[in-house]
């Protein structure tokens, strides 16, 4: 039975604070493990001289559109649009972006899992994670495995519930504060060390001297959408949640800078961590998904102080995944508590059970399962795919949409803090037009995959 007793009111202590958090929420394994692959793929400088448009085009618009919503509501995703608009039939979008944040919290914690059992493995068995030739029959071996990847799983959704039960400033932000500059310490670190390798000028060209045949190729321009809407954590429900626990006195458009900002930072120097490294010891960039778990350990194996590299490399991976997994499970936490006046330590671990509960098919969807397919797809491919190229374009257009044309242009731009009128009349434009259009793409793109 659920308790009667309402939660109280949280807030962040400081806007510092916010930032932090809702940096980490950006900040995850789209950044390092996604971001590098992809970029590979699509022709290295080109794809994020268009990427780094698209964040200022799509991704800064629409997450100055969730922190409005979510601050000027003073509540979760699910019940926000409806108080902004009373009777509206928008009112319900934003319970998308609660079904957004599960359907990630399903499969996400999978490959969190894998990074916390690779960090384990630099950190306790460094010699035969060095072990040449290994890489590409380990990381199989272990994925088919029934039992083992369902424990790492289990370990970070464990560690992330924990954070989550104690509460946004004694939990989530103190965490970020934490975990935050660890993160951007560690990059620079292992930035430096690839800088510093003779693979770098070749990573340095590749980064930032664009191919320009590369923007031929319109499928350049669909990933760095996606991408760039992905890594933000756009869409589902996450930063209308957090600006729920800001005072409404509080500036928006420079946190929303500030998170956009220091996200794209952070993929590109990620960059510069993975490619030079690659580069070096002959790996490809364009690897695809393995690149972390397969190609970067061949090329630790052949690096000097390989061993160290990789443990700081996994150690990022760890981190980041951390404090997204964080953002994730706080947005049905959050909804719990208010829809059914559920305690926090409650919520925390029914939903962090259900995560592991609805994991267990992603993660047997590379061993005893792996024979399974959804619509011509392994289990975790195609729920990723259900979710980055289906639902949460759909819940990012409605959200455009809900704060462009159906809240009152006037509480709009007044939620949004924007300085001149003129500026906050150019993001609404945004919101009402491109946004929506772009989003429109990648949906498209997604369907017909």
């Amino acid at each position: 039975m659920a308790s009667t007793q309402p939660a109280a009111p949280e807030q962040w202590r400081s806007q510092t604070g916010f930032v932090l958090a809702a940096l980490g929420a950006a900040v995850g394994l789209g950044n390092v493990w996604r971001f590098s692959y992809v970029a590979g793929e699509n022709g290295g400088g080109a794809f994020i001289l268009v990427y780094a448009a698209l964040v200022l085009l799509v991704g800064y618009p629409l997450l100055l559109a969730e922190f409005a919503v979510g601050r000027s509501a003073q509540s979760e995703s699910a019940a926000a649009y409806g108080r902004l608009a009373p009777g509206s039939r928008w009112r319900g979008i934003g319970l998308l972006g609660v079904l957004a944040a599960l359907a990630i919290l399903f499969y996400y914690p999978v490959v969190a899992g894998w990074a916390l059992k690779y960090l384990a493995l630099y950190a306790f068995d460094p010699a035969e994670a060095a072990r040449p030739g290994a890489a590409p029959e380990r990381f199989q071996s272990f994925i088919a495995e029934p039992l083992q990847p369902l424990l790492w799983m289990g370990a970070m959704l464990a560690a992330t519930v924990a954070i989550v039960w104690m509460g946004i400033a004694r939990g989530i932000e103190r965490a970020s504060a934490l975990l935050m500059p660890a993160l951007a310490v560690i990059l620079l670190l292992l930035a430096g060390y690839g800088l510093s390798l003779e693979g770098a000028g070749q990573a340095l060209a590749f980064l930032f001297r664009p191919d320009w045949d590369a923007l031929a190729r319109p499928q350049l321009y669909l990933a760095a959408i996606g991408q760039a809407f992905f890594s933000i954590g756009l869409a589902m429900g996450v930063m209308v949640t957090y600006a729920s626990y800001l005072p409404r006195d509080r500036a928006l458009p420079g946190a929303a800078l500030a998170v956009v900002a220091g996200d794209t930072l952070f993929a590109v120097v990620a960059g510069l961590v993975v490619f030079p490294a690659v580069f070096t010891f002959g790996g490809d960039p364009a690897q695809g998904p393995v690149l972390a778990f397969v190609t970067l350990p061949q090329v630790f194996a052949h690096m000097p102080g390989g061993a160290v590299f990789a443990l700081g490399f996994f150690a990022l991976l760890v981190i980041a995944a951390v404090t997204s997994l964080v953002s994730l499970l706080e947005v049905p936490v959050a909804w719990l508590m208010r829809r059914w006046r559920w305690r926090r330590s409650r919520a925390s671990v029914a939903v962090g059970i259900v995560a592991f509960a609805a994991g267990v098919p992603a993660s047997l969807g590379h061993g005893p399962w792996r024979e399974a397919r959804i619509a011509g797809l392994p289990i975790l491919e195609a729920m990723d795919h259900g979710a980055s190229n289906l639902l949460l374009p759909v819940s990012g257009i409605l959200i455009a949409l809900f704060v462009g044309w159906c809240w009152r242009r006037g509480d709009a731009l007044a939620g949004s803090g924007l300085q001149p009128e003129s500026l906050a009349v150019a993001w609404r434009w945004a919101l009402r037009y491109a946004v929506p259009a772009l989003l429109a793409l990648v949906l498209v793109a997604g369907v017909r995959a």
